[in-house]
């Protein structure tokens, strides 16, 4: 009676132990597919790398035993952050597809010679010595806007008092890639008045163009949207020579255009 049981346990452990095999086998992965959202010759080149570093990981490991988590570690890690993963699917039996984009660098904020370069997710892509931007051309500079200390992966973060106007500059930011106008842009200076009555004592954005004009926008924090839509509406109505110089101050009444010598930053505009 105990052979004969001893006899059936071996049976199933041997079948236990051949079945496992073989659908491990089955179930290796075979194919790993990454699919890219890349706008930067460099990031093309790293794809290559990403690829290959996913396969060497990967490829014939068993697919019931791949984790998802790792798979945005490697990709961050061979694009030092900049591709990040989309989406991560697994096809039944052995197969797995991954959705990477890359981040594009947005602002550059400068402190003590060095640029703090924030892409289009909020995370510091790089700390550089010049500002350059890794597709063409540099980056919106961003003065005014004080911050603590960051190393690249962090979340970027302003003081507490310029919370409203990071909001502020991002809504900026946003809508002028929304129309066409990044390019155009070449720093942003946020400050106040500096008068010591409360009244007039405002906060603006002071922005230069690569045309020569300037943007003066007051109180940025309040009706963002609805004062960086008026000022750009201004800009496309002024003729190429009009865009070489003066400014277009925008404040409580809407936009209108100077030829005036544009203000020193600091410079009192009435409303």
């Amino acid at each position: 009676m105990r052979s004969k049981r001893f006899v059936i346990v071996y049976a199933v452990a041997v079948f236990l132990i051949v079945f496992l095999i073989t659908f491990n086998s089955v179930c290796a992965i075979k194919r790993f597919e990454v699919y890219y959202e890349i706008g930067s010759a460099t990031m093309e080149a790293k794809a290559s790398e990403v690829q290959a570093a996913l396969e060497d990981q990967y490829l014939n490991k068993s697919y019931l035993f791949f984790k998802k988590s790792n798979v945005a570690d490697v990709v961050a890690k061979e694009s030092a952050g900049y591709l990040e993963v989309i989406s991560i699917t697994k096809h039944f039996p052995n197969r797995i597809t991954v959705s990477v984009r890359e981040r594009y660098e947005n602002f550059a904020f400068e402190r003590d010679g060095k640029y703090y370069v924030v892409g289009d997710d909020g995370t510091v892509l790089a700390v550089k010595e010049e500002n350059v931007n890794n597709i063409a051309g540099s980056n919106i500079e961003v003065k005014g806007i004080a911050f603590g200390e960051h190393s690249v992966g962090d979340m970027f973060q302003v003081a507490e008092n310029y919370s409203q106007a990071y909001a502020a500059l991002k809504s900026f930011f946003n809508e002028l890639t929304g129309q066409g106008y990044r390019g155009n842009v070449t720093q942003i200076q946020y400050g106040t008045t500096g008068v010591s009555d409360p009244q007039y004592n405002y906060s603006y954005f002071y922005a230069s163009t690569v045309e020569g004009v300037k943007f003066w926008i007051v109180k940025p924090e309040q009706d963002t949207l609805q004062k960086v839509k008026q000022l750009l509406e201004q800009y496309r109505e002024l003729s190429d020579a009009e865009r070489m110089e003066g400014y277009i101050y925008v404040g409580t009444q809407g936009a209108s255009y100077s030829t005036n010598v544009p203000p020193e930053l600091g410079d009192y505009i009435p409303e």
